[in-house]
This record gives structure tokens, sequence and C-alpha cells, in this order.
């Protein structure tokens, strides 16, 4: 793993700054002008390394949102549920990238806390896989009850229209039980 910049090594507060200032479309030397007033001593080619280095991570999240957001326009109805399907793939693939030198395809060695880093956001990406299944089965058991009860609602409604036209009471248990699918005298209905 490469050492630690200079940038790295400021206090998070600072780091932060640094990105909402760049974030805010401001220039290395008036970032490093604000670095100065708050006492800050940096040099001008870390900040603009660091600078660069923000600068690919935003245009890489910047494309990544603009394929999710081209991607999530094809899904149609369920775009719920396959936005956090496409969201648990596209975090596989960033693990997948962190874990792989780009130049030789050799995985790269990590230290403890990057490791410790790294199982956390698999554990969460588990969890949020078990978390959109989860939802999928109660979406579909909520759908299944809705449907069920407006085929009784069906059948209650077929079964007093036929028995005010003077139907018998086992042609209306039948007609009832044909329209649920319940079984009568060992037969399928």
């Amino acid at each position: 793993m490469a050492r630690p910049s200079s940038i790295d090594k400021l206090p998070q507060e600072v780091q932060e700054e640094i990105g909402r200032l760049r974030g805010n479309g401001r220039t290395i030397d008036e970032i490093l002008n604000k670095l100065r007033e708050l006492d800050v001593d940096v040099s001008r080619s870390a900040l603009g390394r660091h600078v660069q280095n923000l600068d690919q991570v935003a245009e890489r999240l910047r494309r990544t949102r603009s394929i999710s957001e081209g991607l999530i326009g094809k899904l149609g109805d369920q775009a719920g549920s396959k936005l956090a399907q496409l969201n648990i793939e596209l975090m596989q693939n960033a693990v997948f990238e962190l874990t792989v030198d780009p130049e030789t395809g050799d995985t790269v060695q990590m230290d403890a806390k990057a490791a410790n880093f790294l199982a956390g956001a698999l554990h969460k990406l588990s969890a949020a896989a078990k978390t959109d299944m989860d939802l999928r089965v109660a979406i579909r058991k909520e759908v299944e009850a809705e449907m069920e009860k407006a085929k009784r609602a069906q059948a209650d409604a077929a079964a007093e229209a036929a028995a005010q036209r003077g139907m018998t009471d086992d042609d209306v248990a039948f007609l009832r039980a044909q329209i649920l699918g319940i079984k009568m005298d060992g037969r399928a209905a």
C-alpha cells in the first residue's frame, strides 16, 4: 500500500474542508489560501495531487451515477427492487476494483485496518441483499393476500347472486369453490 500523503495525515475536518471547497469549484490556489488562513501548512504539489485524486473520484462517481440512472430508467415498474439489486452489484464491482491491481491484475495486499473495512463493507452488502430479498418476499405475500381477498370478494358476490337467482345451496357452494379453487368431494375445482 502507498504511504499516506501529507494531506491524508491532516485532521479529518481539514480534509473535509478541502473536499467541500473543491466541490464548490474552488481552485487549488484558493484552497491553499484558505488552508493558510486556518494555519494549515501543506505544499501546493501535495494539495494538487490530492485535488486531482478528488476530481478522479468525483468523475468516477458521476459516471457510475449516470450509468445507474440510465439502467434504472430501463427497469420500469419494479425500479425500487431493481435499484437495490443494481446498487449491490455496483458495490460488488467497487470492492473488486479495490482488491485487484488494475495494471497487473494481481491481488492487492491490505493491512489489517483496510481488510477490516472491506469485511465490514462485504457484511453490509450481504445485509443489503438480504433486506432486498426480504422486501421482495413481503411484497409478494402482500400481493398474494390482496389477490386472495379480491378472489374471495368475487366468490362471495357470485354466490350471493346465484342464491338470489334460486340456485340450491349445493350449487352455490360448488360455484364458490370453483372461483376459489377449492376441492369439493375429492374433485379439484
